[in-house]
């Protein structure tokens, strides 16, 4: 059993179990996710030009080259990114830590009268 009251559903509980981020996961995640968004955004572009354009393939294998150098980048600083985000990267110089106080909203366990 948790210290949470019942009031709180599962679904939320579980919702709120921190993210166990390794670097590996983090490098799976950036290199799926520009492969996926670039592999979209070629076959579209592809889709586009020959079957509602009815033209050939305009520029050779620039396109496709271009495609490469673009999902090869965009996963570099992507995984760049989420690992500053995760604080695996980085001095910590420009973070400002601020003490916070929050009240949380736990329930009352009222007696009742008898009499």
């Amino acid at each position: 059993m948790t210290d949470q009251p019942s009031s709180i559903a599962s679904e939320e509980i579980s919702a709120s179990i921190p993210f166990s981020g390794t670097p590996a996961k983090y490098l799976k995640i950036c290199v799926l996710g520009s492969i996926g968004i670039h592999a979209y955004l070629f076959f579209g572009y592809w889709a586009i030009k020959v079957f509602l354009a009815h033209e050939p393939w305009p520029n050779g294998w620039l396109v496709l080259v271009l495609a490469i150098a673009s999902t090869v980048w965009f996963a570099w600083y992507s995984y760049r990114w989420i690992m500053r985000l995760d604080a695996q990267y980085g001095r910590g110089s420009g973070w400002i830590q601020e003490p916070v106080t929050v009240k949380l909203p736990w329930e009352k366990l009222s007696r009742k009268k008898k009499g």
